[in-house]
Formats: C-alpha cells, structure tokens, sequence
C-alpha cells in the first residue's frame, strides 16, 4: 500500500495577474503624465557656412532671411549699451526703431523677444518695447533666466 504524500494534496502555484497589471497601468499612466512632449531643436540658426560652400556662397545676390522669431538683445553698461537684433549690433535706439520699422513692414506678427543682461536699466527695455508696441508689433515677449 502506497502511503499518502504531503505534496499530493496542495494545489498548483497560480500568480495573481491582476495587481501586476495594476500596477504596469499606474506606471505607464505616471511616465505618461511627466512625459515633456515638446518637439527637440536639433537644427538651431547658424551664420556660419561650412567650408564646402564658401565659393559658391560668395557669387549669389544677398535673400531677404526668412525669420520665425526676431530676438533684440540689450547689452553692456548703462552708459554704454548695445543693442543687437538677430547678429546685428548697433549702439543707438534709433537705429534700433529703423530696423524694427523694416521689419515691421516686412512681417509684424513675428514674435519679437526683448533679453536684456542684468546690468541693463530697466528703461532702455522698455524703451524698446514701446518702440515695438508703437510699430504694431504683435507678440512681444521678455526673456528670462530660470530660477
């Protein structure tokens, strides 16, 4: 006769699938909400022309540049400031009106970014943003360090 085994008796191991799943769900809802979705710049603005094209760039006639944001950077002292738009530097505010006045003509729903440095008087900014607000410029926006 055969004598009954501890083992004979137990049920097979079975895993519960449903906290697993649970638990997957909360995660991939997590990783989803923290997620950023904005698109990676790879391809940022440069003036400068590779080596290849150099000669070939020399014979073409100057392009008005297509633009999607127009950036007026305001630096130095307040006795000494300079005032750069897209590259372009100048030291004089109506200067600064003439060549947002060309623009303006050209395109005024372009975003226009106004970033001063941290020695700049906050009159000369704002200076230039009446000067953008009076060429009916349509997006002025201030750029800013986080933190």
């Amino acid at each position: 006769m055969r004598r009954p085994s501890p083992y004979q008796d137990r049920q097979p191991l079975q895993i519960a699938m449903t906290p697993m799943i649970d638990v997957v769900f909360l995660l991939l809802v997590f990783f989803l909400w923290t997620a950023s979705f904005q698109i990676v710049e790879y391809a940022l603005p440069s003036s400068i022309t590779p080596p290849s094209q150099i000669g070939s760039e020399a014979n073409k006639p100057l392009e008005v540049e297509d633009f999607d944001e127009v950036v007026i950077r305001i630096t130095g002292q307040p006795g000494n400031l300079t005032y750069s738009i897209n590259q372009s530097s100048t030291q004089d505010l109506s200067e600064v009106r003439s060549r947002l006045a060309t623009l303006a003509s050209i395109k005024n729903d372009v975003p226009l970014i106004i970033d001063p440095d941290e020695p700049v008087p906050v009159g000369r900014v704002i200076d230039v943003y009446d000067i953008a607000r009076v060429l009916n410029f349509q997006q002025i926006q201030f750029a800013i360090e986080p933190g």
